[in-house]
């Protein structure tokens, strides 16, 4: 298939980058997701949700699949967003994310 062209099984893919300065701060943050409220899983077209921490300690990526980039845009700017996000204010580290489309 061709870059660029849709497929019937299309996916977004949310990643959000929380770079730390140690590894502790990252097991905190993992910590944290541990006992996340789950309110993600409850939006419409969520499909999936996997927590990476970097060998290293120094990065931990959140990741979110969508059905449609539509989806996820609904999530990010919802009321339940900002609730499941309340208590990250204060976290150690900065974040960026970037949403994908994944082709294949």
């Amino acid at each position: 298939m061709p870059l660029g062209r849709l497929s019937a099984g299309m996916v977004w893919t949310a990643v959000n980058r929380i770079a730390v300065e140690t590894p502790d701060e990252a097991d905190g943050i993992v910590e944290r997701f541990r006992h996340r409220a789950g309110k993600v899983d409850l939006q419409p077209g969520f499909r999936g949700f996997e927590l990476w921490r970097e060998d290293s300690g120094k990065e931990v990526l959140v990741i979110t699949r969508w059905e449609r980039k539509q989806d996820f845009e609904a999530w990010a700017n919802g009321p339940a967003f900002r609730e499941a996000h309340a208590r990250a204010e204060g976290s150690p580290g900065s974040s960026s994310g970037s949403v994908y489309q994944v082709m294949d």
